[in-house]
């Protein structure tokens, strides 16, 4: 499959979606178009998002209070008895709880999408996550799709991107094969290429938008939360 394929389908598909029309919270102002700056979720029915073990965390890492809760996490799933202590934590424990936190993590995505009246950037993220997991025949073979972390002036963001290269802080070298999904953004924004949830991080696509390599670009640090394989989106649903 082409990638202007696979940006397109996904891009139609997510502007048949809730994400399309959802109101957002905390509105970045500098990005906000006409209307939009106006947009306002009520952040107390904003859904939560769930948990995520980062894949900076190893285990071999994790403080005391750490394991204390990743203990009580996967005693909660089912991972550990509940009759053993914290320190009964292993590093193969720990990684069945971070594949079951990742899962779970999709499903609730997927099925936040069928009710999404508004939603701050991390469910928005997650809601693409679980639509991916869902729809995992609309990417390439083998693509890698990363939740990142953007934190800049006006605050964090939470985004997706696609078959990334080169160095996460550095969105110049994402490669060609690499683009974003970011309906949080889009909605921010009253014309295409600038109101289409997928951005080409390459020039001459219709879904290239110059503004929104600049949006990431003025940020801070740009920083990889989660990796998603294609596998582990596949075996979601199986």
């Amino acid at each position: 499959m082409a990638k202007l394929t696979a940006m397109t389908n996904i891009n139609n598909a997510l502007q048949n979606s809730a994400l399309h029309t959802a109101k957002v919270w905390n509105a970045f102002h500098s990005i906000a178009e006409g209307p939009t700056a106006a947009f306002k979720a009520d952040p107390g029915t904003d859904p939560k998002v769930p948990e995520l073990i980062p894949d900076s965390k190893t285990f071999m890492a994790l403080s005391r209070n750490e394991k204390i809760t990743f203990a009580s996490s996967a005693k909660h799933n089912g991972l550990l008895d509940k009759d053993l202590e914290w320190t009964d934590l292993t590093a193969p424990i720990f990684g069945q709880l971070r594949n079951r936190l990742k899962t779970d993590y999709l499903k609730r995505g997927d099925e936040s999408i069928a009710n999404f009246p508004s939603g701050l950037c991390t469910m928005f993220a997650c809601a693409v996550l679980g639509f991916l997991a869902r729809n995992h025949h609309l990417l390439d073979n083998g693509s890698v799709v990363e939740l990142f972390n953007y934190q800049g002036e006006q605050g964090g963001h939470a985004f997706v991107v696609v078959n990334r290269a080169g160095t996460e802080n550095d969105v110049d070298s994402w490669g060609a094969a690499c683009y974003t999904i970011d309906p949080w953004y889009a909605r921010h924004r009253l014309n295409a290429p600038g109101s289409n949830a997928v951005k080409d991080m390459t020039a001459g696509t219709n879904y290239s938008d110059l503004a929104f390599n600049q949006f990431l670009k003025d940020a801070n640090s740009r920083k990889v939360h989660v990796t998603f394989t294609h596998l582990d989106l596949i075996n979601t649903f199986i």
